[in-house]
């Protein structure tokens, strides 16, 4: 930060803050002319410092006469206003949101057919967290390998939060895992949580050596397709995000054929 603007003072009441710091302690005509800003101004510009605690007024003699306080109690008192001020903010944000997707969501879902892609590791997984946040019925996540471009200590608590998010709102989620790939996940997350997990349902996890590709089906009609790099072995060129009902279907009976002969994982 430059100057005091940029905590929600005016330029003429910086000026004026400047100016009796320069001064030590002055009257309205003396900071005026030692700060530049104009008479007809300067009045308006000391009562604006002095509503935020930034000058002491001597009220006892005319003119009165104007002592700035410390620099450091002068940006604390600033900061401290400004977050309560982000604070209501926030809090007229979140108050107001749940009203707004509501709105928002009358307008309907697409059904029509349509592909997107991430490239990349970071740009995948953000993808891939956004279409689980978007789920309202099912999430399905099958995974024979981990991209090594993934740091499995960080991705998969985060990817698990989320999940638990959508199994808070009653998404029914189904992890089926290649042996391999479940014990780097469970190596990542401590075994009370992965406990916790396990016991709530909607959700279930199963480890089979029959799985192929990683990709994850959203609402049984939306497919996020891992695509590897095809110069890179174990390294991930991006995700593929398909809306098409008859491919997530087709997606969807391999998954199930997988699912039914996989081992049920209720404990760790």
């Amino acid at each position: 930060m430059e100057s005091l603007c940029d905590l929600g003072v005016s330029s003429y009441e910086d000026r004026a803050y400047r100016g009796l710091l320069t001064l030590g302690s002055g009257t309205a005509a003396a900071v005026a002319e030692e700060s530049g800003v104009p008479k007809g101004r300067i009045y308006d510009a000391l009562g604006g410092l002095e509503s935020r605690g930034l000058v002491r007024v001597q009220t006892d003699r005319e003119p009165k006469r104007y002592v700035p306080v410390e620099p450091e109690i002068a940006v604390d008192r600033l900061v401290a206003a400004k977050r309560e001020e982000l604070e209501t903010r926030i809090e007229t944000y979140e108050s107001g949101k749940d009203a707004l997707i509501e709105g928002l969501a009358h307008t309907g879902r697409p059904t029509d057919e349509f592909w997107t892609a991430a490239v990349g590791a970071e740009e995948s997984l953000e993808l891939l967290i956004e279409r689980v946040d978007a789920a309202t019925e099912s999430v399905v996540i099958t995974a024979a390998t981990v991209s090594a471009q993934f740091d499995v200590s960080q991705e998969t608590p985060t990817l698990l939060d989320h999940l638990q998010d959508a199994i808070q709102r009653g998404v029914d989620v189904s992890v089926l895992l290649a042996p391999g790939v479940f014990d780097d996940a469970l190596s990542a997350i401590d075994d009370d949580r992965a406990a916790r997990t396990l016991a709530r349902g909607p959700f279930e996890l199963r480890v089979t050596d029959d799985v192929y590709g990683t990709f994850h089906l959203i609402d049984g009609a939306e497919v996020c397709l891992q695509v590897p790099d095809p110069l890179i072995p174990g390294h991930l060129f991006g995700m593929l995000n398909l809306r098409d009902t008859r491919f997530a279907a087709r997606v969807e009976a391999g998954f199930r054929e997988a699912w039914e002969d996989a081992e049920v994982i209720r404990r760790v």
